[in-house]
């Protein structure tokens, strides 16, 4: 399962956290490598249930930019801290408003295996 990469993708206005904890840390981490996780948090738009959203600019104000990395970075440490596995920094972004998308396939891109599968015949 070396060449697996396990997107775990979060909903952005989801307040309860416990399932998603609970996957990661019980499932998916003991499960798969360290480097093959990848935690991605969806519509970034509507954290904070939708507030400090610039729609003309399609991007977070200040305030819900700052709750989104502090959001980010608690997954990753709280993780850490119930695994010992430090996950890949998670990223997020909003698929309705095209917002951090290129962040996303770099995330993909930047951690697919170097080498093609050999075939097994």
């Amino acid at each position: 399962m070396e060449d697996i990469i396990v997107l775990v993708i979060i909903e952005g206005s989801n307040r309860d956290m416990g399932t998603n904890y609970k996957l990661l840390n019980e499932v998916i981490v003991p499960n798969f490598q360290k480097s093959r996780i990848l935690v991605a948090v969806n519509q970034a738009d509507m954290a904070m249930k939708g507030r400090r959203w610039d729609y003309y600019k399609s991007k977070p104000m200040k305030k819900l930019e700052t709750f989104l990395k502090e959001q980010v970075d608690s997954i990753q440490r709280r993780v850490q801290e119930a695994t010992g596995v430090k996950i890949i920094k998670p990223i997020y972004y909003s698929a309705e408003h095209n917002y951090n998308i290129d962040i996303l396939m770099d995330l993909f891109i930047d951690n697919m295996p170097k080498e093609k599968r050999k075939l097994k015949i």
